[in-house]
């Protein structure tokens, strides 16, 4: 590393940001153990042995796609080399992150809540206002 801020250390910091999102953890938490503190330390080596799956965000409940995850943390793990000659450029990191956006599909919006039923005076002045004059 040496310390020059370039497009490399843009690719790397959107490496930890894809971390974060992955892992649902900060990028330094003073309150883990040593060799935990740090994301980029505690994760590289599961995504490097294809464990990814351990450093997805247990609240998820299992509950995300996993081939997703896995472009995801594959991405991460190459933006976050040590050594930024072999990061990729940011439009790479987009070429291979791009057909996630396109094969999302948003959940179904909730049903809307049920709605007391109307009261009488309500109604009355409903149908006062949609009468049609004679």
């Amino acid at each position: 590393m040496t310390g020059n801020l370039d497009s490399k250390s843009d690719v790397y910091s959107f490496g930890v940001v894809l971390l974060e999102l992955l892992s649902g953890r900060k990028p330094v938490d003073h309150t883990l153990p040593p060799g935990q503190q740090s994301l980029v330390t505690w994760a590289t080596p599961k995504l490097r042995e294809d464990k990814f799956q351990s450093c997805v965000d247990t609240r998820l409940n299992g509950e995300y796609p996993l081939k997703s995850a896995f472009r995801v943390a594959h991405v991460a793990a190459l933006c976050v080399q040590y050594e930024s000659e072999y990061r990729p450029n940011m439009s790479m990191v987009v070429k291979i992150l791009e057909p996630l956006l396109k094969s999302y599909a948003p959940p179904p919006p909730p049903p809307p809540p049920l709605s007391p039923p109307a009261k009488a005076s309500h109604l009355n002045l409903f149908m006062c206002c949609c009468r049609r004059p004679t």
